[in-house]
């Protein structure tokens, strides 16, 4: 089960923006070091307007879960456009009654 969560989230990073807000909660929130904090509505036009990561490496990968609850941290190097860029993440997924869905995301930049 852990391992399709992973795969999940890697793909929240390099797939289409219309694949990464199925994924995505309706209360979800989003905290990113230049854009700030997102919750809700505000997440899918910065999900849309951004390019789309070509590639990501999650390595320092740590989880914990209930059956209800999967928190993962890790350490992120992605790649679009040409430049790479290096964080540390977190994301929740929270079991919901279609699926598993992201309800919070962070990343602080290196």
């Amino acid at each position: 089960m852990i391992e399709g969560i992973w795969a999940r989230e890697q793909a929240f990073w390099t797939a289409s923006a219309a694949e990464a807000l199925r994924d995505l909660d309706d209360a979800a929130i989003m905290v990113f070091g230049p854009t700030g904090i997102l919750q809700g509505d505000a997440i899918a036009p910065t999900l849309r307007d951004a390019p789309r990561w070509s590639e990501v490496a999650m390595t320092e990968r740590h989880a914990t879960r209930t059956d209800e609850v999967v928190v993962l941290a890790y350490r992120a190097t992605a790649r679009r456009d040409g430049k790479d860029h290096r964080a540390l993440c977190s994301s929740t997924w929270l079991m919901r009654a279609d699926g598993w869905k992201l309800i919070a995301h962070q990343q602080t930049p290196l």
